[in-house]
């Protein structure tokens, strides 16, 4: 299987560093460029979205409001209490949920790597908060950087540990992994972006996703939350393409819902982690490839 995929990667001539694909159990993988700590971009998202899953099973007291934790939980207290400048009064309505959906109601994407390049990382929240909010609250999904950083501020001063030292704790130390890193944008984890991973064990965290949360014989994250995470909560109009291999049909928590009983997560320049259910395959690709559909094109001949 992975020798059509490598014959399609060279005819394409696209940037694929490594691929692993695991069926059944059974698992086929190919280096191409060794590299020791790849940089997930976004991908990092999904880690984001299992801590808040642990932490929402573990019933955490949330330190601003005195509530338990729950999806409907606002973070403008946790944000005012952060930031002494303005606020629009719009982020009075943000949830939890709001931002694992993406739908905070900002316009374009925010906080990329090239955005951020050009911005105190200090002083992000005056910057966002100096963004006009175009569409009401919950209504318009604008894929950005700004939520899974905004969910790591609101972890950090809520629950009085870096959400990165947390996913250490309650899931790299699970699963074995032993080094990485997670770039902190001022005091807090970036969330959306930062973190290096080897690809063994970046194959770990889409088991963990596969498997409804387990990791061998172990329940890393809770299992209604994975099929949470994995069930369309939110439709992305603007980012389907219906010509892609995988399209976009809609979005979980900080996944992708596509064709066929597909689920993945992407990161810039070709980071996938790909759920196939329908034939139990799991397939995770690192790459430095600047065209990301072109990475995925590469898998029309494996399927």
């Amino acid at each position: 299987m992975i020798k059509i995929f490598l014959d399609k990667v060279k005819e394409l001539k696209v940037n694929i560093d490594s691929i692993m694909i695991e069926e059944n159990g059974v698992i086929e993988e190919e280096i191409i460029n060794e590299i020791k700590l790849h940089e997930l971009k976004s991908c990092s998202k999904l880690l984001i979205a299992y801590a808040y899953g642990i932490a929402l099973n573990e019933s955490f007291k949330c330190k601003y409001t005195d509530e338990i934790l729950s999806l409907n939980t606002k973070i403008y207290p946790t944000l005012s209490s952060v930031y002494k400048g303005q606020i629009p009064a719009q982020v009075k309505e943000w949830t939890i949920r709001t931002l694992l959906t993406h739908s905070t109601g900002y316009e374009k994407m925010m906080f990329n790597e090239k955005h951020l390049e050009t911005l105190d990382k200090n002083k992000l929240l005056e910057e966002l908060f100096s963004t006009e909010i175009k569409y009401k609250t919950g209504k318009h999904f604008t894929y950005s950087n700004v939520e899974p950083y905004l969910l790591s501020i609101f972890f950090q001063e809520n629950f009085d540990i870096n959400i990165a030292d947390f996913v250490n704790e309650k899931i790299f130390k699970l699963l074995n992994i032993k080094e990485f890193e997670w770039l902190n944008l001022g005091k807090y984890c970036a969330g959306a972006t930062g973190l290096y991973l080897n690809h063994k064990d970046f194959h770990k965290l889409g088991q963990v996703l596969m498997n409804n949360g387990k990791y061998k014989d172990v329940q890393i994250v809770p299992e209604k939350w994975i099929k949470q995470m994995t069930s369309k909560q939110v439709e992305c109009p603007d980012n389907y393409k219906p010509e892609r291999f995988l399209p976009k049909l809609g979005a979980g928590y900080f996944t992708w819902i596509s064709r066929d009983d597909i689920v993945f997560r992407d990161g810039a320049e070709g980071q996938y982690i790909i759920c196939d259910n329908k034939n139990n395959r799991l397939i995770t690709i690192m790459s430095t490839e600047k065209y990301m559909a072109k990475v995925t094109e590469c898998l029309r001949g494996v399927y």
